[in-house]
């Protein structure tokens, strides 16, 4: 069978595409033929992901909690097709009362202003027809108990992608 043709052509960019969902994207989008971009923090889990998908993959490590950094990745980029945003560790499951606000904020910068940011300096730069996809999780609306922040975080993810600007 042939390889579907979707994104022939296009240039895709996933933030968060060096591991989990994020390179299951990026392998998917590969094989329709797209130019692959990899955003990740980790260098090394950048190359092997981009080895991994051959083709068009290309990468850079970016810490993407450093909005200047992640302006200029986006500014030295040029224009693009898609944005995908997957970037995140694993939220932290407590009791509120058993939650270190340090940990949460951590959790804050980098699901939730880590995303603001590739979208405020990404989005320019997206072709007309382009798109903007932000992940999140089931904790924003079917939470449970001890999942206080992961709600919070994936709820502020879903009013980001509000139409409004």
């Amino acid at each position: 069978m042939p390889p579907e043709k979707d994104f022939d052509n296009k240039r895709v960019v996933i933030v968060g595409g060096s591991s989990g969902i994020g390179l299951a994207v990026a392998e998917k989008v590969a094989l329709q033929r797209a130019d692959v971009v990899i955003v990740s923090s980790n260098a090394e889990r950048v190359q092997e992901a981009i080895r991994s998908i051959g083709g068009k993959a290309r990468g850079q490590a970016v810490d993407v909690s450093d909005e200047k950094a992640v302006e200029s990745f986006f500014t030295n980029l040029g224009a693009f097709d898609h944005l995908v945003f997957t970037a995140g560790d694993s939220l932290q499951l407590h009791e509120l009362a058993d939650t270190d606000l340090k940990q949460a904020r951590h959790a804050f910068e980098l699901r939730y202003w880590s995303a603001l940011a590739a979208v405020k300096y990404g989005g320019p730069q997206i072709r007309n027809g382009g798109s903007i996809v932000l992940t999140t999780g089931v904790a924003g609306r079917r939470p449970h108990n001890g999942w206080v922040i992961a709600a919070s975080v994936c709820g502020t993810i879903e009013a980001l992608t509000c139409p409004g600007d």
